[in-house]
């Protein structure tokens, strides 16, 4: 419970939920500046790759947040 404090008095632009999800709105608009061209590799669009490889993006993103986060609240206590 005393970590959950420290986090809430942190500043929000330091906060690593806010960091990361600005990265995933970035990974998702460069997907969907992407969309409307007719890119193809190995005979699949460039846009489904984008979507492929981004589930294991969106992973490691799940496994840096869950990390950042035991390192702050470790930090504070």
């Amino acid at each position: 419970m005393k970590g959950m404090i420290s986090l809430a008095s942190r500043s929000k632009f330091k906060d690593p939920g806010f960091i990361l999800m600005i990265v995933m709105i970035a990974y998702a608009a460069f997907v969907f500046i992407w969309w409307p061209t007719d890119i193809y590799m190995l005979d699949i669009s460039l846009v489904a790759w984008l979507m492929f490889f981004g589930l294991f993006f969106w992973f490691l993103l799940a496994i840096i947040y869950s990390l950042w986060i035991e390192t702050i609240e470790s930090s504070n206590d």
